[in-house]
């Protein structure tokens, strides 16, 4: 079973699609195109780092150690970009959603 992409999935994935769903709506136009703007730079930003990472051996993936689906894009696992471009509109969804219930400027 490939816990490292359920886990992840469930994690970030989920949390994100409902704040996308329920709070994107409350916000203005402006704010909405730089939650989408800083997603984009994050996601190459995350890519560059994802392979520089991998190039100099600060991780590495092994079968042996988690079950991962098996498909690669280049030398890294596609469960890890499951993790890249969900944790960061998760994070980007819990700032904004704490600044909209508290009211600070957003």
């Amino acid at each position: 079973m490939p816990v490292y992409l359920i886990t992840y999935s469930v994690l970030f994935w989920v949390p994100a699609l409902i704040f996308m769903v329920f709070m994107l709506k409350a916000f203005d136009a402006p704010l909405k195109r730089s939650f989408w703007s800083a997603c984009a730079a994050m996601a190459v930003v995350s890519v560059v780092m994802e392979y520089l990472f991998l190039k100099f051996d600060v991780w590495f993936f092994s079968e042996k150690i988690d079950r991962l689906l098996g498909l690669w894009i280049g030398p890294a696992p596609v469960e890890e970009f499951v993790f890249w471009f969900g944790a960061t509109p998760f994070c980007l969804a819990i700032y904004l959603s704490y600044c909209k219930l508290f009211k600070k400027n957003a």
